[in-house]
């Protein structure tokens, strides 16, 4: 056989072996894992995960074609209700569909702010005095009610944060634990990615809308799930009312009481009878609607519940409601 002739070959052998490799190597991950095609994610992002321990297969509970009891939520356009306990998808709709968090972006707010606590970089009860005015009204929020050089504890900034989802408590927390928004946020995106949330991007602490802040309700029920190992956010999300007080910078004590903005903790609606609700947040903007997530237990077993874009409070509880009674 002549040189010119080999030389022609050579590549075409070395593109049938790679072929056959990847070929053989594909039918080796189809035959383990059967369902990955469905999976959240696939098997070329969890390869580029390979590095961290917390993308896995098995951390999958909802798979992107699920659309169970989906048809039951016309009027939401995400829903999800999950058996914890059992591992079990109970309603599902859009679980995976990027979606505005609104101020359930403050779970993740909190769970920063608790990890540093944790970690003894600052103390829970140390007093932050304002470096400076804070200004949402151009996004539509109400004027801050305190300013610079007020005193408040740390406390309760995190109270308020929580309990009345107060939008410039986010923003002094964020400026206080990590020197600025910017910072504060890389530390938020940082934390989503420990957990597996890899479809959720902060922007800002405090959830209003911007393009690049989004989430799923998928990662919306990791993120629930995480919340709850932090002994203090259950310890607030209990609470049905909060008074406190900080000081102005004229040195007046400004008293405050607060209320949870979740109906089902303020009176507002009732929560279907046998559950307990541990850890909540809601959220409400104009490019999310209205948003609900809780972590609830009944009868012994553990559910994560979440609905968002709904057209008003009433649209948003019916369907809390609707998803908690598919529970037996």
């Amino acid at each position: 056989m002549s040189r010119s002739i080999l030389k022609n070959l050579i590549p075409i052998v070395c593109i049938c072996i790679f072929f056959t490799v990847v070929s053989i190597f594909n039918n080796t991950i189809k035959d383990e894992y059967p369902d990955a095609a469905n999976m959240k994610f696939g098997i070329s992002e969890m390869l580029k995960a390979s590095d961290t321990a917390e993308y896995t297969i098995d951390d999958t509970v909802v798979y992107r074609s699920d659309n169970t009891n989906a048809e039951l939520f016309g009027d939401c356009y995400y829903a999800l209700l999950i058996n914890e306990t059992d591992k079990q998808v109970i309603a599902s709709k859009n679980a995976h569909e990027r979606m505005y968090p609104a101020s359930m972006t403050k779970y993740m707010t909190a769970m920063v702010v608790c990890d540093k606590i944790n970690s003894g970089d600052i103390n829970l009860n140390s007093t932050v005095t304002l470096a400076r005015d804070y200004d949402l009204t151009y996004d539509g929020v109400a004027p801050a009610d305190i300013f610079y050089g007020d005193e408040i504890a740390v406390k309760d900034l995190l109270y308020g944060l929580m309990i009345e989802s107060n939008n410039y408590y986010a923003l002094i927390l964020a400026d206080y634990v990590a020197g600025s928004e910017e910072a504060f946020c890389a530390l938020m995106n940082q934390k989503a990615k420990s957990i597996g949330a890899t479809g959720t991007h902060y922007m800002n602490p405090h959830g209003l809308d911007d393009p690049e802040h989004y989430s799923t309700a998928y990662d919306t029920y990791l993120i629930t799930k995480e919340a709850y190992k932090y002994d203090l956010i259950r310890e607030i999300d209990e609470y049905d009312s909060y008074s406190y007080s900080y000081i102005s910078e004229e040195g007046y004590l400004i008293n405050r009481e607060i209320f949870p903005t979740n109906y089902f903790l303020n009176g507002n609606v009732d929560l279907p009878s046998g559950f307990d609700v541990h850890v909540w947040k809601t959220g409400t903007t104009d490019g999310a609607g209205n948003c609900l997530s809780m972590y609830v237990t009944k009868n012994g077993k553990t559910y994560i519940v979440i609905a968002s874009s709904g057209d008003s409070k009433q649209v948003l509880y019916d369907s809390m409601v609707k998803l908690l009674c598919l529970v037996k």
